[in-house]
């Protein structure tokens, strides 16, 4: 891709992903209000089901996708093909079983909450199939269209059916639209996908995939487990409404998952071409810039955190600001171990960053059943940065071993000590807020000026770059 196709892309998953997440954290209060309780907490533990169900129908084969991008560049199409055949059949064959097992063992449960969930995480898991498709074609404009339409007419469709249609069961109107919207789109993309390449099970396409995926699975649960956990053990631990103010900071932190995202759309596939390619100088000098960026964005976020928390919810849970560091930290060295995780799966690692990640979920188990009950919620954010820290320790090890000369871990010393003194900014004027909002403007004036010669490489028609650099 050209440049400026670089910078497209950006923006269009940056407005996808503030979207969705947008409309996930505003959405909170939307629905906390018009379910009960009770309904809330099916419809989360459904969703809950969702994250997992999806990986394990799935197989994670949206995994596979990135490096078969490469190695079938020329059968991609078919390799595609082949990928839902395969989910489709077997998916299938999963929700036969479910219903036999149901039906014949009298399990007490809700057979057709159990269909619906097993369709909705079946397509889910086709969906991020096609997404990582789109995303190693570069093709931003339909991935960013598949990002925000299913879950904005989820949305809609959902308030609609709960406000004017249902009575009772109200998690119903949630979850089936939901369930139903999201259904729909998976069927769409896999006639799309089996008009475009042949209707085949190719063996050596599942044995390619199944060997990169498979491990992922439980690598898949882990994370689920390391994001979930918390707030489950913070309710059995201590109570409720500290889950309530420790869940609200964590939705919070979606904003700084929106940047991640964002930026990680464009750079995993041109970071595998390039590594294809051996043009790891190339990768070693983007990739500082890639850092910095992130420690800039992370740094400003941390600065005007408090006023948008007061903004999103009332003062019962403002008392939640004191964690946004650690929350915040937490998804930095997310995305510093996921440079690393990115050269494990180019070169088909996949065993050990499941490994990685079971470390780093047990770790977290152990660290909140010791401390959550002697500091709540506090300690839950705390013990997830270090388990997560945990998680950066194990993957970068291992890729210095796969690729000796990427990312020296010196790279990210001036970054984290920026990182560390505007977290000390933050507790000193946590309630001063013109302080911290004049020392952000500061900031961004003295990163500005201090890349002003790499931001006129990459932003050459902006007047201003171009007289700095002169």
């Amino acid at each position: 891709m050209s440049e400026n196709n670089y910078k497209k892309a950006g923006t269009f998953y940056l407005v996808g992903n503030v979207f969705n997440k947008g409309i996930a954290f505003l959405t909170v209060p939307v629905f906390t209000r018009i379910l009960s309780t009770s309904d809330y907490g099916i419809v989360t533990t459904y969703n809950s089901w969702i994250g997992i169900l999806s990986m394990i129908m799935g197989f994670a084969l949206h995994m596979s996708i990135r490096m078969a991008s490469v190695d079938y560049k020329e059968k991609i199409d078919d390799f595609m093909s082949t990928i839902v055949m395969f989910t489709s059949i077997t998916s299938a064959v999963m929700i036969a079983i479910a219903f036999v097992c149901i039906k014949v063992f009298h399990i007490d449960i809700n057979l057709s909450l159990v269909i619906i969930c097993m369709m909705h995480a079946y397509a889910t898991a086709t969906i991020e199939d096609y997404s990582s498709y789109l995303m190693m074609q570069y093709r931003y404009k339909r991935r960013t269209a598949l990002m925000i339409l299913p879950n904005f007419i989820s949305v809609v469709v959902s308030i609609i059916t709960i406000k004017l249609i249902l009575k009772t069961n109200l998690y119903l109107g949630r979850i089936i639209p939901t369930a139903t919207i999201t259904t729909i789109f998976g069927i769409m993309i896999v006639i799309l996908v089996l008009r475009k390449g042949k209707i085949q099970i190719k063996r050596e396409y599942i044995r390619y995939a199944m060997a990169i995926s498979a491990p992922l699975i439980f690598h898949g649960i882990a994370l689920n487990i390391l994001s979930q956990s918390d707030r489950i053990m913070i309710t059995a631990l201590a109570d409720s409404s500290q889950t309530g103010i420790y869940s609200l900071i964590y939705n919070f932190s979606m904003i700084a998952t929106v940047i991640t995202t964002t930026l990680e759309g464009v750079w995993v596939p041109w970071f595998i071409n390039k590594l294809k390619e051996g043009s790891r100088k190339e990768i070693g000098v983007v990739a500082k810039d890639y850092i910095h960026l992130m420690t800039y964005a992370m740094s400003c976020l941390l600065l005007v955190a408090p006023e948008v928390v007061k903004i999103l919810a009332n003062k019962n849970y403002w008392e939640g600001i004191s964690i946004i560091p650690p929350v915040v930290l937490a998804n930095y060295v997310i995305f510093a171990y996921s440079l690393y995780v990115n050269i494990e799966h180019y070169y088909k690692k996949t065993p050990y960053i499941t490994i990685n990640t079971i470390i780093a979920a047990v770790s977290n188990i152990i660290l909140n059943f010791i401390f959550i009950p002697k500091f709540g919620y506090v300690a839950a954010a705390y013990t997830t940065l270090a388990s997560y820290v945990i998680s950066f320790a194990l993957h970068s090890r291992y890729a210095k071993k796969l690729e000796p000369d990427l990312y020296p871990l010196k790279q990210f010393i001036i970054p984290l000590s920026h990182l560390l003194v505007i977290t000390v900014m933050f507790y000193l004027f946590k309630e001063q807020f013109v302080v911290r909002w004049a020392l952000m403007i500061v900031y961004v004036l003295l990163m500005a000026f201090r890349e002003r010669y790499r931001l006129k490489i990459y932003f050459p028609e902006i007047h201003f770059f171009r007289k700095a650099h002169k």
